[in-house]
């Protein structure tokens, strides 16, 4: 089977049961280091519902990578432009960001908006209209095909601030890394750093990483300040942060109130 990535020559790994019911091969790239599983035909059962039963992270999961997201954009973007949360899922990290002093927006095709109505991303038509930043968190995993997913974040910016588990050395047995997650079987794309830089070349973008936190950007920065950034927002930075931002908590309610009172938004 060829690389998803690299379109190299893979080795069988093993073989596992997806869903409980399904007996399929996952396989490494020699090349890019990628590791996938084979063409994914049970997507349409494993994605029945947008978030699995067994995700009990997401709210926490908002936070967490939200402060982190708080530290990069004060220091690293325009922290007064506008951000796309892409697979933003019911729109928890949206809502948190624009509490925070952000104008988020969020666009997911598969999870109803619940949290943040009324700020839904377009597509930009021109360069004016581009997005500052987009956040991609736990998504990247769930691409079949990550080349042609990367190029739909980048119709919308230049920047994007990632979060995927990267796969150990050497690579571990489907029972030794929980994050194969073959209950559910929505994990199809398994990456290394050596991975994730490889796709990134092949668009123009500078790659940096931190464990689990990555960034694709087309201006360089110094190899430190992303590592640095994201744990210091992670511990207490964005705290600090919050106090020379404006919420748009109570603003927002006040826009949304005029919409919906001029028919252009429903209750």
């Amino acid at each position: 089977m060829t690389c998803r990535i690299c379109a190299s020559q893979t080795n069988v790994l093993f073989r596992a049961t997806i869903l409980s019911k399904y007996d399929i091969a996952y396989y490494e790239c020699p090349t890019c280091r990628f590791v996938q599983t084979e063409t994914p035909y049970w997507l349409d059962e494993a994605y029945q519902s947008a978030f699995t039963t067994t995700d009990t992270g997401t709210l926490r999961r908002g936070q967490v990578l939200g402060d982190s997201a708080i530290a990069l954009l004060f220091f690293l973007f325009n922290r007064s432009g506008r951000f796309v949360d892409y697979a933003g899922g019911y729109g928890v990290l949206t809502r948190y960001m624009r509490d925070a002093g952000f104008a988020f927006y969020t666009t997911d095709p598969y999870a109803p908006n619940l949290l943040a109505k009324g700020f839904e991303a377009t597509l930009p038509t021109n360069t004016a209209d581009r997005y500052d930043l987009a956040t991609a968190f736990e998504c990247f995993e769930h691409f079949v095909h990550p080349a042609e997913e990367l190029r739909k974040i980048l119709a919308y910016t230049d920047n994007v601030f990632f979060t995927t588990q990267p796969c150990p050395t050497p690579t571990p047995a489907v029972t030794d890394w929980w994050y194969y997650a073959p209950h559910h079987g929505q994990h199809v794309a398994l990456y290394r750093p050596e991975t994730l830089a490889y796709l990134g070349k092949q668009v123009g973008l500078h790659y940096y990483n931190l464990l689990n936190y990555h960034l694709y950007t087309r201006k360089p920065i110094p190899p430190l300040v992303f590592p640095l950034l994201v744990a210091a927002g992670r511990f207490g930075l964005a705290s600090v942060l919050r106090l020379f931002l404006k919420s748009k908590t109570v603003s927002d309610a006040a826009l949304l109130e005029q919409r919906t009172q001029a028919g252009r938004l429903t209750v």
